[in-house]
C-alpha cells in the first residue's frame, strides 16, 4: 500500500511516497436470480444481489496516520480498518449551568490558561478522565463503509406489457454531514440552517442544540459525533412500463410505447439532501457529504419504433 512518510527536513521535502504499508481486504459477493412465474401470458423474473466487504490495516509508518479532510480527522491505525472517523463524543447540551458545573469540565486555552463549559455549550465526553477536553480525548466515531450494499431487481411481463424495477440499498455506513457542520456552527455570520432557531437560550432548556457564540470559543462545533449520521438507504434506482404495440407493417418491425422513472423515492434517516455519494475519488472523501448535488428525480415519457 502506498503511503506518505515523513523525512528528514534537509531533503527539501515533507513526505516521501514509499510502498511501506500494507492492507488486507476481504469479502463475499452473493446474486439470486429466479423466474418465478412462467405462464405464456405471465412471467415474472426476481434477481438479489448483495456484497459485503472490510479491510485491515497491516501496517503503516509509525503504526498510525491521522488525515485531515473538510474538518475531519480521518485515523488509519494498525490492525483496525481505513480512514476511520477520529473525533469527539458527546453527551447532549449542558442544559443548566448547575449541570455544567457538576460536570467541571474544561478547555485549555491557547495561553495556556483554562476555562470552564456553561450551560449551553456541548457536553463532550471526557474519554481520559482529566477533566480536560483536549485531543486525547478522541475515539473512533464512525466508520464510513457499509456492512453491507446491494439491490433488488424485477420484471413482469403481461401479455404485451412489461414492468421493469430497481431497488438499491445500503446498511450501517457512517456519514460526515460537512453541510450541517458549516450551516449549524451559529458562530459567524453566514445563513444557518432552520434547525438554528432551536439553539440554547435559557437556564433550563433542555433538548436545543448548543448557544450561539461569536467565533465559537468553547469549540462547540469542532469535529465530533454531532455531525455523524446513519447513511443506510433503501432506494426506488428505476420503475419503467412498456407496451408493445402489435406491428404488421413492411416497413416498421417494432413499437413501442414507455414511461420510466429514476429516483422515485428514497427511505432514509439521514439529514442531508443525498445519503449516496463521494465528494471526490479520494479514500479519504467517501462518506463526507460537502453538499453536492443530489440525484434528482426524473420522469421520462417516450415511443420507441424499430425499422
Amino acid at each position: 500500500m502506498l503511503v506518505y512518510e515523513q523525512i528528514a527536513s534537509p531533503t527539501g521535502f515533507n513526505t516521501i511516497l514509499t510502498n511501506s504499508g500494507s492492507m488486507k481486504t476481504t469479502g463475499y459477493e452473493a446474486a439470486l436470480n429466479a423466474r418465478v412465474l412462467n405462464q405464456p401470458n405471465l412471467k415474472w423474473d426476481i434477481g438479489v444481489n448483495m456484497s459485503t466487504y472490510k479491510n485491515t490495516i497491516g501496517s503503516v509508518p509509525g503504526g498510525r496516520i491521522e488525515t485531515d479532510y473538510a474538518g475531519a480527522t480521518l485515523l488509519t491505525v494498525n490492525g483496525f480498518p481505513a480512514s476511520q472517523f477520529y473525533g469527539y463524543k458527546t453527551a447532549g447540551v449542558f442544559s443548566t449551568q448547575a449541570e455544567a458545573t457538576q460536570a467541571n469540565l474544561r478547555k485549555r486555552n491557547y495561553d495556556g490558561s483554562f476555562t470552564n463549559y456553561a450551560a449551553g455549550d456541548v457536553h463532550f465526553v471526557d474519554v481520559n478522565g482529566d477533566g480536560v477536553i483536549d485531543a486525547a480525548d478522541r475515539v473512533n466515531i464512525g466508520n464510513p463503509t457499509p456492512d453491507y450494499t446491494g439491490g433488488i431487481s424485477t420484471r413482469l411481463i403481461y401479455k404485451r406489457f412489461e414492468l421493469n424495477g430497481l431497488f438499491t440499498f445500503s446498511k450501517g455506513n457512517k456519514v460526515y454531514n460537512y453541510t450541517r457542520y458549516r450551516l449549524e456552527a451559529a458562530s459567524g455570520v453566514e445563513n444557518q440552517l432552520i434547525s438554528v432557531n432551536n439553539r440554547w437560550r435559557y437556564d433550563g432548556q433542555v433538548g436545543a442544540s448548543p448557544k450561539a457564540t461569536w467565533g465559537d470559543p468553547m469549540g462547540n462545533s469542532r469535529f465530533s459525533d454531532r455531525w455523524i449520521e446513519d447513511g443506510s438507504y433503501f432506494r426506488l434506482r428505476s420503475l419503467s412500463l412498456q407496451y408493445y404495440i402489435p406491428i404488421r407493417n413492411a416497413i416498421l418491425k417494432s413499437a413501442s410505447v414507455y414511461a420510466t422513472g429514476n429516483n422515485l423515492f428514497t427511505l432514509s434517516n439521514y439529514k442531508g439532501f443525498d445519503p449516496e455519494f463521494s465528494a471526490n475519488p479520494s479514500v479519504f472523501a467517501q462518506g463526507t457529504d460537502m453538499g453536492l448535488d443530489p440525484l434528482f428525480r426524473n420522469v421520462t415519457l417516450g415511443i420507441r419504433i424499430g425499422l
